[in-house]
């Protein structure tokens, strides 16, 4: 019984997995720089006015051959301009115009430079079951992404002749 505890709580420990309405002050390091990534690539788009985050979905992290991160979040819309967009005095408007977000990055262990990255922002009322579907798939693609390094060990059944 001792050993299936111990157990469980190295799996836990292994895979951190974050559900609901997430404090921002929770989040791991590398899941705040993949939120930053995501709204970066977002003010790139055709806006007028900047987003700031009001609340995270989810946030996922494994140790898999690098590093994989999966986040969702809501933005809203703020009175601030676009290249403005991370002020802090930026303020989030009560009937403001909203986005649902996700990431799904992969970052090399020891470097965090990304291997390969999906981002997707859109309105609440465009995410249906078929969107979240194909937002799954995609990140299944991001997590099987390889560094392309050599793993010790990768090739240690190989026969020798």
């Amino acid at each position: 019984m001792t050993l299936a505890v111990g157990w469980g709580l190295l799996s836990a420990l292994l895979v951190l997995r974050v559900l609901g309405d997430v404090p921002a002050g929770e989040l791991s390091e590398i899941q705040s720089k993949t939120i930053q990534l995501v709204m970066e690539k977002f003010h790139q788009r055709d806006l007028q006015s900047g987003y700031r985050m009001t609340s995270i979905v989810k946030a996922a992290e494994k140790y898999n051959s690098g590093i994989f991160v999966n986040v969702e979040f809501l933005v809203k819309q703020t009175s601030c301009r676009k290249h403005d967009w991370s002020k802090l005095d930026c303020k989030a408007g009560k009937n403001a115009r909203s986005y649902n977000c996700f990431g799904c990055y992969k970052f090399e262990y020891d470097s965090h430079v990304v291997i390969s990255q999906v981002e997707e922002c859109i309105l609440p009322r465009h995410l249906n079951e078929g969107r979240q579907a194909r937002r799954n798939d995609l990140c299944k693609e991001v997590e099987m992404k390889d560094s392309g390094k050599t793993n010790v060990g990768k090739y240690s059944f190989q026969k020798t002749e």
